[in-house]
């Protein structure tokens, strides 16, 4: 995708971990898994998926790190800032190629949408969103999220540095 804007960078609330994304998204998405629901203190959490090896953290502040086995059986890797606990991004073993980031800790967030919700499932009946792309538990292949996301309008208007 060459029509992104990029860097997007983004931080904790306290501001000791920061990070950057220097490679155009795949896609965003809304999880309804109920880790995620207990992890963000709502209904889902917001993620981003960026290439790993388009995003790095930028500060010298290690991040918490929790893990915890996923319902697929991958090691699912959670990192909070040691201080204010803010998420801001999550890795898998199951998909080791990809970071998905918190587009709330994005320092411009506005123009995060998610095309997909996962784990619908465990959704709250008023809390389902309308995406293009719905699953009951996770995806198989992420194929034609990424290659929706690609062509949809869901971009920043400028790069956040």
């Amino acid at each position: 995708m060459t029509d992104f804007p990029l860097p997007l960078d983004g931080g904790c609330f306290c501001g000791q971990i920061r990070y950057r994304v220097d490679q155009a998204p795949l896609f965003t998405m809304a999880c309804h898994c109920t880790d995620c629901q207990q992890m963000s203190a709502s209904a889902f959490s917001l993620g981003m998926a960026v290439p790993a090896a388009g995003f790095a953290l930028l500060s010298d502040v290690a991040p918490r790190v929790l893990d915890k086995q996923a319902e697929s059986g991958a090691t699912s890797t959670r990192y909070l800032c040691p201080a204010c606990a803010t998420w801001t991004h999550t890795t898998t073993t199951g998909s080791p190629d990809t970071v998905i980031v918190r587009p709330s800790s994005l320092d411009d967030m506005d123009w995060v949408r998610p095309i997909a919700e996962i784990f619908t499932r465990s959704a709250h009946s008023w809390a389902r969103l309308a995406t293009p792309f719905r699953y009951d538990a996770e995806f198989e292949d992420p194929a034609p999220i990424v290659e929706a996301f690609a062509h949809s309008n869901i971009r920043p208007t400028a790069p956040s540095k």
